[in-house]
């Protein structure tokens, strides 16, 4: 599936993996629609991207809000007449340990990461069942599997998006939808720099003694979208061995 022409959101399309998502499939020649709770940031991304002659529209949304989503959704859906590709990276990674955890603790994180990921795959595939067509790429984590000592709301997040995946994997694959998870291990991202103490001495105890780049990421993303996107689904893919973690 070329994803040259094709509608593609990326929801937290404004930094970190999913810009390096955002750019690079734009620079193939997609239609990619940023969506980001930092509208500012969410149209810088898209000004650099139509600067290089790509196509990007930003739409700042609350992935937590199911109506903000369904609006969100339905009106690239009316724009485009379809919705060809999702790349869900939007989330948010709190540090809380968990005897000191509040029940808003862990609503907040609940609510994006969890919440926000039924919500808008559902909506996108409202979009796409009727096409017979589509591809979701949700970016999960490793923590999702092995769990957290700091981040248990955030691991628990992510192991029931890998539940989630696996499941609309089962659902869709009949409507033609391929449906895939990517744990990028972890990443150098605002995200990651602001989660994880001792960043450098962490990153040397990595088994190439370098974490990986968004951009990196992004070619994984390229792949699960454009070459996997029509034979592959209901797969978590790593790209890295789980050390010094």
């Amino acid at each position: 599936m070329p994803v040259k022409d094709k509608v593609v959101i990326v929801t937290g399309g404004a930094s970190g993996i999913g810009l390096a998502a955002s750019q690079l499939l734009a620079a193939r020649g997609a239609k990619v629609v940023i969506a980001d709770r930092d509208g500012d940031h969410a149209k810088s991304a898209a000004r650099q991207i139509t600067s290089k002659d790509g196509s990007a529209v930003a739409i700042e949304v609350d992935i937590g809000d199911p109506i903000a989503v369904r609006a969100f959704v339905d009106s690239v859906a009316k724009q485009h007449g379809r919705i060809d590709a999702l790349v869900h990276c939007a989330g948010v990674c709190p540090r809380k340990p968990f005897l000191d955890m509040t029940d808003q603790d862990w609503r907040d994180v609940m609510r994006i990461n969890l919440d926000g990921t039924f919500y808008v795959t559902q909506a996108v595939a409202r979009v796409m069942v009727p096409k017979r067509s589509g591809t979701m790429i949700l970016v999960t984590s490793d923590r999702g599997i092995y769990g957290s000592v700091d981040y248990s709301h955030y691991a628990a997040t992510k192991g029931g998006m890998i539940a989630l995946t696996r499941s609309l994997a089962l659902i869709l694959g009949k409507d033609g939808i391929t449906v895939n998870g990517l744990n990028p291990g972890m990443t150098d991202t605002p995200l990651a720099r602001a989660a994880i103490a001792k960043w450098d001495e962490k990153q040397a105890l990595d088994v190439l003694g370098t974490y990986s780049k968004p951009a990196e990421i992004a070619e994984i993303v390229l792949f699960l979208v454009e070459t996997a996107g029509s034979f592959m689904t209901g797969q978590i893919v790593g790209n890295r061995m789980r050390v010094g973690m």
